[in-house]
């Protein structure tokens, strides 16, 4: 599985090279077989390259983001989207290994995302997710709070002004 965070920032041709079309459905496989320019390194020149039909590439975005508006529109189309909303992957706090951190990480993080969204201006795309409080293991929610949810918090201020 391969990874790419914030795909929509990246240059897609620099990204994927000539794999850009081999990621395509129709193409993977060998019937999708291709040469490309390092044919000349393998052993045997002829052989040719392919992506897997069980091989995953996951790209996010922020929608937020003024990019992701250029994101080309011929990626668009090998790729499913699938939202992520702040509050659908709270099970991953279980990993604090303390339930009462836990339940006091999902308080304060409804309570948080609430305050968000009743921001004129502001909607639930700019809510905090879970991932955030899983600094927890190593801060309080005082220096969470001042070294990560404040500062964010005063950036998208400043971007909607």
């Amino acid at each position: 599985m391969k990874y790419i965070d914030e795909i929509n920032r990246g240059e897609i041709s620099k990204i994927f090279c000539e794999l850009f079309f081999a990621i395509d459905p129709g193409y993977r496989g060998r019937s999708g077989e291709i040469s490309t320019q390092y044919s000349n390194l393998h052993t045997d020149p002829n052989d040719k390259f392919f992506i897997p039909e069980n091989v995953y590439i996951i790209g996010t975005m922020n929608d937020i983001d003024r990019s992701v508006d250029s994101f080309d529109f011929a990626m668009r189309r090998r790729f499913r989207f699938v939202e992520l909303k702040a509050d659908e992957r709270l099970e991953m706090l279980a990993s604090l290994e303390d339930e009462e951190l836990e339940a006091e990480a999902i308080k304060r993080m409804s309570a948080l995302n609430k305050e968000i969204a009743d921001v004129e201006d502001l909607n639930e795309n700019y809510q905090v997710g879970a991932a955030y409080f899983l600094k927890l293991k190593t801060l309080s929610f005082d220096q969470l709070w001042t070294d990560y949810l404040e500062p964010l918090l005063q950036e998208n201020e400043s971007k909607r002004m």
